[in-house]
């Protein structure tokens, strides 16, 4: 049993009232472990205690009481006592007000941080009652407007405190450490900070860039690969906005000299999520960007991924295997590391070591012995695989195979009975073998250790809420390099652009693959030292779908559209 499952408090809650056992703690951990998901999500929906019976051994736990929410009249002053984006950020709903504390409910256990950053906001203490969940949701956005609503409110609200200079100490010498934090610490700089995280979390962003420039300070998400921007706040709070951002990544606040590393770990809207923390020394001040991972958006199961069925038939039936190097290729943010960490996740099992070199670690699995890769104090992935193959490791991830020397591990380990997962930036399957064989690893050892190539793309979805068909010309087809007795009486699709897609005609992201099996007639080629497109053309007759056919599936089943595949293959 995971000691992270153990010290949970909501776990400690429940087992002090014989409420779980052994068995179901398993159960847990597992589904928490492949989900992601919170810890209450899973009890609820394994069906191990009601909704009703978890609120009452919270308030329990608490020493506080459950109501019911619906049948409560809340005064308005009551409602803006609580600020909409702490309101969204934390799901709680204020229900009374006294002189110096307000009181307000939530359906979750409390956590320290949650208890110091509202009462630090709200400026007076702040009391907890619980309820059930569907009622404060519910409640929220009764009282707080949809999401783009609040967002927009707290942004003029927040924008008239800016420019009035509220609550925000001026900063006049920019070396000063102790004015910096103040400022980063003010209550209208820490809620801005939590709208932008919260935002960015519902928007389902991968990344969040925080960009100052000479006239202005832009902050910009990533959301299914495209940027968006939002309304930027004032230039002059640049500083202490990255400054708040450094202080809850533990970063130094005082070096902005050299870039830094961190990582922050938030409840946001009742879930844990992930931020790793870069930060970049620019001409105008730091650039920081930080990459959202949230577990309970990405399913680490490969039979979530998406996979065609033959596709994922054999890339299953290969990391089932005792020894061999399975590669996964494409550009950078293709969704590798979630094939990857999915196959690892699948053979995740007590009979078997996993051990995993990775720049940064990107999610943390229980059970995987996970080492990052630190070139600044000579921690390199040369290094950390040399010393892998002492820890008797029965499966092992390399990050990226960058040079001759990883490769050569990475043969090292195959032949002697490892599994070994690893990435490549390559264009196509193919391309792999010939990458290869460019840094000089002999070809019989390639096609003595290779098993599988899998090349992958992520390709936006059109939105399922504006999707409209239409019949493509001619033109179109000739792009895709297909007639019409191909795609027979099958419309293509395009989104029309609404509130869901924030008018982009797309939302969410699907993966399109091609797999390579090394096959004999594949290792005959290798051992040949054949270029890649000799190698893609057998393997295509051996019966190979290559990404464009892949994609042109997809366009025909109504998952995406000719731009993206004819973007990305």
């Amino acid at each position: 049993m995971a000691d992270v499952i153990l010290k949970d408090p909501l776990i400690q809650a429940l087992m002090e009232q014989h409420v779980l056992g052994s068995e179901q703690l398993d159960d847990i951990e597992e589904e928490h472990v492949r989900t992601g998901k919170s810890i209450r999500e899973i009890i609820l929906n394994l069906e191990l205690i009601s909704e009703d019976n978890l609120l009452a051994v919270i308030a329990e736990n608490l020493g506080t009481k459950v109501i019911s929410l619906p049948t409560l009249e809340i005064p308005p002053e009551v409602v803006r006592s609580v600020p909409p984006s702490l309101a969204r950020m934390y799901n709680v709903v204020p229900v009374q007000r006294e002189a110096n504390s307000v009181t307000v409910a939530t359906f979750d256990m409390v956590n320290p941080a949650m208890m110091d950053e509202l009462m630090f906001v709200l400026s007076q203490d702040v009391n907890f009652v619980l309820a059930r969940e569907d009622d404060i949701r519910a409640r929220v956005g009764e009282f707080y407007g949809d999401d783009s609503a609040a967002v927009n409110d707290m942004l003029s609200h927040l924008e008239s405190d800016f420019e009035a200079g509220e609550g925000v100490p001026e900063i006049a010498n920019t070396e000063d450490a102790a004015a910096i934090e103040e400022a980063a610490g003010s209550a209208p700089v820490v809620r801005y900070v939590n709208l932008v995280l919260y935002q960015a979390v519902q928007a389902r962003a991968s990344d969040i860039h925080f960009e100052p420039f000479e006239h202005e300070f832009k902050i910009r998400y990533r959301v299914d690969g495209a940027l968006y921007e939002m309304l930027p706040p004032p230039k002059r709070l640049a500083l202490p906005i990255i400054s708040r951002i450094k202080v809850i990544a533990s970063l130094n606040i005082a070096e902005r000299r050299l870039p830094q590393d961190g990582r922050i770990q938030m409840a946001v809207a009742g879930r844990p999520v992930d931020f790793r923390v870069s930060t970049l020394p620019t001409q105008f001040g730091e650039s920081v960007v930080l990459r959202v991972l949230d577990r309970s958006v990405v399913s680490l199961d490969l039979a979530n991924l998406g996979m065609p069925e033959d596709v994922y038939g054999a890339f299953e039936t290969d990391v089932l295997k005792p020894n061999g190097i399975i590669i996964v290729t494409g550009p950078t943010g293709s969704g590798k590391t979630t094939t990857l960490y999915s196959a690892l996740n699948r053979i995740n099992t007590i009979e078997n070591k996993l051990l995993t070199a990775e720049d940064p670690v990107e999610y943390e699995i229980d059970g995987i012995v996970q080492v990052p890769i630190s070139d600044a104090i000579g921690n390199n992935f040369d290094r950390v695989l040399r010393a892998f193959l002492r820890q008797d490791p029965d499966i092992l991830m390399i990050g990226e195979i960058r040079d001759l020397n990883t490769a050569q591990i990475a043969i090292r380990a195959s032949l002697t009975g490892h599994l070994v997962f690893s990435t490549l930036h390559t264009n196509d399957a193919a391309g792999a073998i010939t990458r290869l064989i460019d840094m000089e690893v002999e070809p019989f050892l390639i096609s003595s250790t290779l098993e599988a190539v899998l090349g992958q793309r992520l390709v936006r979805k059109v939105c399922e809420n504006c999707k409209k068909p239409f019949k493509p010309d001619k033109t179109t087809l000739d792009r895709l390099g297909i007639s019409e007795r191909d795609i027979g009486d099958r419309p293509f699709y395009q989104g029309a652009g609404c509130a869901q897609c924030n008018n982009t005609g797309y939302r969410g992201r699907k993966g399109i693959y091609e797999y390579l099996s090394i096959t004999d007639p594949i290792r005959d080629l290798i051992n040949q030292r054949q270029p890649t497109l000799i190698i893609r053309t057998r393997a295509i007759e051996l019966g190979m779908r290559t990404l464009r056919q892949d994609g042109i599936r997809n366009i025909l089943d109504g998952y995406t559209t000719v731009d993206e595949v004819m973007k990305y293959t």
